[in-house]
């Protein structure tokens, strides 16, 4: 399959008006400038990566808005109000709501995602149900169970207890820097990943970087919960590889085009951070954190891409493309979606 279009190359998103890309087996086995004869035409759309949501709760997809106004503590805390709705929701209600934002996430632009498990054996066995049909690529994080049937632990810090001394080479990610003291205790387990780390310190900063921890933020969530606003920018200077999560779906739409708006336009309020550092938060970041052979348009990578309509009004006529894609691209515009070298959406 060759398919020729502007493109969005490599993990600095170098932009070729005019470029082609070979698909072989579901690998993208060459990009290259300029039109040839033979392929799909798609010169009215630009391609990109897909996007990979770094962190999500899609078991709260029944209960949207539920806990607005409320702190971290009363909506999702030990005693929290989430766990009394899971108690009062049956688990096909579960599973039915999981499957339509699974559907609205893939429709959105989102490929991969990696989504902390409640429930043990049960949650894994719900989200594997949600996902029947759908081809999105799902990094299953667990707790209160093994590591069998999942693809590491999704932890909060009073669970800790969990984690085996034999980790299988799995992933270990933990919620951790929205209380004091939370980032020194996690740092302890040697995890490969946190998440949030609003309260983070500049010498906690240093300390997750040199250990090459990868960092999840969800400023949306952060925000809604009253845990502070990230310095988004001091993280990156301390060179942590972040990414981008959307959270729990009862507080925040999965929709990662507007969390990264979010987090660009927040920057301002500080030095600013460049379109591109953000636009890799979604893509290339994430494939790294989690291990994925995606997140860019590259040769060897997986061809897992998004083709926007840059045609669209609220996309064309714009003086810098990236920044354009941040702040204005809607699902709508997302007109075609390939996983593993195969469309898998075509809403033309």
């Amino acid at each position: 399959m060759i398919i020729n279009a502007p493109i969005l190359l490599g993990e600095n998103f170098e932009l070729l008006e005019e470029g082609h890309i070979v698909i072989e087996e579901g690998i993208i086995r060459d990009v290259k400038d300029g039109f040839i004869p033979g392929g799909i035409d798609a010169r009215n759309y630009l391609i990109m990566p897909s996007l990979i949501n770094a962190h999500t709760h899609l078991g709260d997809s029944f209960a949207k808005e539920a806990v607005l106004g409320l702190s971290v503590k009363n909506a999702t805390g030990r005693k929290g109000l989430k766990w009394r709705l899971y108690e009062e929701t049956e688990n096909g209600e579960i599973v039915r709501c999981m499957h339509e934002t699974l559907r609205y996430m893939l429709n959105s632009g989102t490929a991969a995602f990696a989504d902390f498990r409640e429930f043990g054996v049960k949650g894994i066995e719900q989200l594997k149900n949600a996902i029947n049909g759908i081809p999105i690529k799902a990094i299953i994080l667990s707790r209160d169970t093994d590591m069998e049937g999942c693809d590491g632990l999704g932890l909060n810090t009073y669970q800790l207890d969990q984690i085996p001394g034999d980790r299988q080479g799995k992933l270990i990610a933990i919620h951790a820097g929205e209380c004091k003291r939370e980032i020194e205790n996690a740092l302890r387990y040697k995890p490969d990943i946190l998440i949030h780390l609003t309260l983070a310190t500049p010498e906690e900063m240093k300390v997750v970087a040199k250990r090459k921890i990868s960092v999840v933020i969800c400023p949306r969530s952060n925000a809604v919960l009253g845990v502070g606003i990230l310095n988004v920018m001091e993280m990156l200077n301390s060179g942590i590889n972040i990414s981008l999560g959307t959270d729990n779906v009862m507080i925040n739409s999965p929709n990662l085009f507007r969390e990264m708006e979010f987090v660009s336009k927040l920057s301002y309020l500080h030095d600013g951070i460049p379109p591109t550092e953000i636009l890799k938060m979604a893509t290339v970041n994430a494939s790294k954190a989690f291990h994925l052979n995606s997140g860019s348009v590259d040769k060897g990578r997986h061809a897992d891409l998004l083709f926007i309509d840059k045609n669209a009004p609220n996309i064309r006529d714009n003086k810098d493309l990236i920044p354009t894609i941040i702040h204005r691209c809607e699902p709508e515009n997302v007109r075609k979606i390939m996983v593993n070298g195969r469309f898998v959406v075509d809403k033309d």
